[in-house]
């Protein structure tokens, strides 16, 4: 079997993607690799976060307003998405906190999920869903 990689793109209004690459630096510790720009004009972040490489991109504006020419489209409100995005931090206090602070907003305050973790869940001010998650001790006795 090939060996896979994964990367993801989140599209945001065309002329936002430097705020959204702002605000995942500030809210999640992102780290930026690299900007991307055609004819003088943004078009794209790339940053790091934690083992993923995201690219945050701007929505082409002519197929925004068109949907009959297919997306990828930004979301038009806030979790108006068909997927959401999850962290597993180790403080998860801490990043719900940083989160809001950058301009979150809380989809699901911090409580227990069913399967009795601490979680929440969060809209970026760009419309897009992150679900945070409490890493468990046993994960990290996992991960070392």
């Amino acid at each position: 079997m090939s060996k896979i990689s994964v990367a993801l793109s989140l599209f945001v209004e065309h002329g936002r993607q430097k705020d959204a690459a702002d605000f995942y630096v500030a809210a999640f510790g992102a780290k930026p690799i690299q900007a991307h720009d055609h004819e003088g004009q943004l078009m794209a972040v790339d940053l790091q976060l934690g083992t993923l490489n995201v690219s945050v991109v701007g929505a082409n504006p002519k197929r925004q307003a068109n949907s009959s020419l297919g997306g990828p489209f930004h979301p038009q409100s806030a979790g108006a998405v068909s997927a959401s995005l999850r962290l597993t931090v180790d403080d998860l206090d801490a990043v719900f906190a940083e989160a809001l602070a950058a301009g979150a907003t809380v989809r699901n305050e911090i409580g227990l999920d069913d399967r009795g973790s601490r979680s929440a869940a969060l809209f970026d001010p760009f419309g897009h869903m992150w679900g945070l998650s409490q890493r468990e001790a046993e994960d990290e006795q996992l991960a070392a």
